[in-house]
């Protein structure tokens, strides 16, 4: 569980530095807390189990290892059923996230006209967002961060396991991808801070909006 805390406390410090106080100062998001957070409790503490979970599986796939076994060695209804329960938790997280900025963007500052645009229209929109003329952030970075290749697999249910027990698809290039344990518990650490900065980094600019 370290290593997962490890790259928890990585990735929600570059969400609280670089990318928040962006949204903030350019005013990219409303302040309605209310609609944000109220509904999404229940899903994070089912999340918080399928993790308590994740986490049980990954000590019996130490354990085998420590005993000086090999990966493919591994019982494989054990090993299929920690992959899917990566997936399942990474896209519930996007999911809320989706949730979090559909809430809480300013579309008619972002230019966007559908009342319900896609994951990845917003990130897009905040990518080619111009402040003065001067771009505020980096489009394929932001991307990248937010892992839109990524979650777009995981929407559409386009993954495999190959024969090495490892995640896999296929980029929009066609460049197949494969996420050994290790790296699938990095995608989720990844979005699971993302959706913890903006929860609560929202929560408290509301609250420091309201004394004010």
């Amino acid at each position: 569980m370290s290593m997962y805390v490890d790259h928890l406390q990585e990735y929600r410090e570059k969400f609280d530095i670089e990318i928040f106080p962006l949204l903030v100062s350019n005013q990219l998001i409303h302040k309605n807390t209310g609609r944000v957070y109220h509904s999404f409790q229940k899903r994070i503490d089912r999340i918080e189990l399928q993790k308590k979970s994740i986490e049980d599986k990954i000590s019996q796939l130490k354990q085998h290892m420590s005993d000086g076994n090999k990966v493919e060695d591994f019982d494989k209804s054990i090993m299929f059923d920690l992959i899917a329960m990566f997936a399942q938790a990474t896209l519930s997280y996007f999911e809320i996230y989706k949730s979090c900025l559909k809430f809480s963007l300013n579309f008619e500052k972002l230019g966007i006209t559908k009342s319900n645009p896609g994951y990845n229209e917003m990130i897009d929109h905040l990518g080619d967002y111009k402040n003065n003329g001067v771009s505020v952030f980096h489009k394929a970075g932001l991307r990248t961060f937010f892992n839109v290749d990524l979650r777009n697999v995981l929407t559409n249910d386009c993954w495999w396991i190959n024969n090495n027990f490892e995640f896999t698809y296929e980029e929009p290039d066609g460049t197949e991808i494969s996420l050994s344990i290790g790296e699938l518990h990095g995608e989720l650490a990844s979005i699971n801070s993302v959706v913890l900065g903006f929860t609560e980094n929202h929560q408290k600019n509301s609250d420091m909006e309201s004394t004010e």
